[in-house]
């Protein structure tokens, strides 16, 4: 059997990794998203409830087990050293399961597509046969932002809690940019997905 293929896709929050993604799932890729996984990892019974429930206090478990996202979010997204700490927390278990689902995607020939918001700020560049980076200026990012209820102040903050979009551009493999239309924006993935999963078929 033919090995499989699996690229990254990452990029700024409010870029569009996720529609992206989607995109790619109906034309055949099997799709994990790391933010879901990490979530599992602090939701009831999840394995690092409580290495985060003792690094922040019980201000941050949730009334019926499980870590408290919203309650958490406050804390990191205000404070660098803090969600260093999450990281250094969430991320070993994030990567291994990763890493354990590309396996299973190149051994068994299929295509694949990692969507990981923090790639690069996790070190996982070197897992993936390609990287691709989603793409948006500021002024769309805060637009998108707003639309889902954020404050500017709280916007900004999610935006310079991760590396600068432009950063990330510079070290992708591909960039899909996307300040326009949902039509241009599936253009444009329709033409990384057949320069990029065309060939690794």
């Amino acid at each position: 059997m033919k090995m499989g293929y699996c690229a990254a896709l990452t990029g700024g929050i409010a870029c569009g990794k996720s529609t992206v993604a989607e995109f790619w799932r109906q034309w055949g890729a099997e799709v994990l998203d790391a933010d879901p996984v990490a979530h599992a990892l602090i939701a009831p019974g999840g394995e690092c409830v409580e290495a985060v429930a003792r690094e922040f206090g019980d201000c941050v478990r949730a009334a019926k087990g499980g870590i408290d996202r919203r309650s958490l979010g406050a804390i990191v997204f205000a404070d660098t050293s803090a969600r260093e700490r999450l990281n250094q927390r969430l991320h070993p278990a994030v990567i291994r399961r990763m890493r354990a689902w590309a396996a299973g995607i190149r051994r068994d020939g299929k295509l694949g597509v990692a969507v990981v918001p923090l790639l690069f700020e996790a070190g996982m560049e070197k897992d993936w046969d390609a990287v691709v980076c989603v793409a948006a200026t500021e002024k769309t990012m805060l637009e998108r932002l707003a639309e889902r209820g954020l404050a500017p102040a709280a916007a900004r903050a999610r935006i310079a809690s991760q590396w600068p979009v432009r950063e990330k551009m510079a070290r992708a493999d591909r960039v899909i940019e996307n300040d326009g239309s949902l039509a241009e924006l599936e253009k444009k993935c329709r033409a990384v997905w057949n320069d990029l999963f065309e060939q690794g078929e």
